[in-house]
């Protein structure tokens, strides 16, 4: 990794030096406001310090290094779990507990990456509750389609109404969420007719900013760039007469607290909006659990899946929302902008989780 100090008189003549030299994939790791004296002390001047880093490619085999021990890792685990739980007959221990009827749905929801003992969950439930006797494939079906969608719950995508609405937009780096805001402020200018105002607090990767602002140009939306808290006023004063603002922050590390903090104050400091927190479907629920534990400071915040596209599995939705009550929204299915994003439709989504035909076949 190349790592490299630069300095100027403002932060844009600083992030033009980082870009002209590093280039658009280039990542800030720190910045800050430095005061410097001249003539013994007589005139203070301030400048402003960058630290920005740029990934060479040497460096991609160690992370695909890392990346296979952990899958490595997972796949002994889950190894373990079947020779734990596993009896002389081939039978797991839950399965004696359950039904014969319902064992091969609780396989399907584990096929399609619902976690093992969330699908256990689901089915046992219904075995405990309804009397399966002489009952049918088709009607066990639609009564683990019913249990699926009260667990995913309410989906909840973006109203507009006759105020402005302002729409912040938070998430982990590289989960997309500069492509998802691409398609939705596509979708409100294009299709609903809005006058839409886009912001973008991500100045810590300068390829964000600039892919943010190709699509600002070709919608021919106004763009505004904040370098700081002061910035999201003014920006927001400049846009009384946008329809919809969307505001996307800086990818952050969850682990960061410092780096979360900043985001907290950022998005607590606005009243009356809508926050949506974009998650890539492909994350480990574990990961998943750790980043909205991270980002409850905003409070009823609604959840994007991103890159359904690149994932065979979308049991991940149905894991998270086991454990958080946060409401779905949309889902995203490629990087083609305005297309490949939708509203979560729990009909299709109950019926792919337990292997059942779909309206696409």
């Amino acid at each position: 990794m190349k790592v490299k100090r630069f300095t100027g008189e403002s932060t844009v003549e600083v992030m033009n030096k980082v870009k002209q030299e590093l280039g658009t994939d280039a990542i800030i790791l720190h910045t800050r406001t430095i005061e410097k004296t001249k003539f013994f002390g007589i005139i203070k001047k301030q400048e402003v310090e960058v630290i920005a880093a740029l990934d060479e490619k040497d460096d991609i085999p160690e992370k695909k290094d890392v990346e296979l021990n952990s899958e490595i890792k997972k796949l002994n685990d889950s190894v373990k779990y079947i020779i734990e739980n596993i009896d002389s007959k081939g039978e797991t221990l839950e399965e004696k507990q359950i039904s014969r009827q319902l064992i091969k749905f609780k396989d399907r929801l584990i096929e399609n990456g619902v976690k093992d003992y969330i699908a256990v969950d689901i089915i046992e439930n219904i075995d405990k509750q309804i009397n399966l006797e002489n009952k049918d494939d088709s009607t066990i079906e639609d009564i683990i389609k019913y249990n699926i969608k009260a667990l995913l719950g309410e989906v909840e995508p973006i109203r507009l109404s006759q105020d402005q609405k302002v729409i912040f937009f938070m998430g982990p780096t590289g989960v997309g969420k500069t492509t998802t805001i691409a398609k939705l402020a596509s979708y409100f200018r294009l299709d609903e007719k809005k006058k839409v105002g886009l912001i973008t607090a991500d100045i810590y990767r300068i390829a964000a900013v600039e892919q943010l602002k190709t699509y600002a140009d070709i919608l021919s939306v106004p763009l505004k760039v904040i370098y700081d808290i002061k910035g999201i006023y003014e920006s927001l004063s400049g846009f009384k007469d946008r329809d919809v603002i969307i505001i996307d922050t800086a990818g952050r590390s969850h682990k960061n607290v410092e780096q979360m903090e900043e985001l907290k104050e950022l998005v607590t400091t606005i009243k009356n909006k809508e926050v949506f927190l974009v998650l890539n479907i492909g994350t480990d629920i574990d990961n998943i659990k750790s980043i909205i534990d991270q980002y409850g400071f905003a409070d009823d915040f609604k959840i994007i899946f991103t890159k359904a596209d690149e994932s065979e599995k979308l049991g991940n939705i149905l894991n998270t929302k086991f454990y958080f009550k946060n409401k779905l929204s949309y889902m995203t299915t490629g990087q083609n902008v305005p297309d490949d994003i939708s509203v979560i439709d729990l009909e299709e989504l109950s019926k792919i989780l337990i292997g059942a035909k779909t309206n696409g076949e």
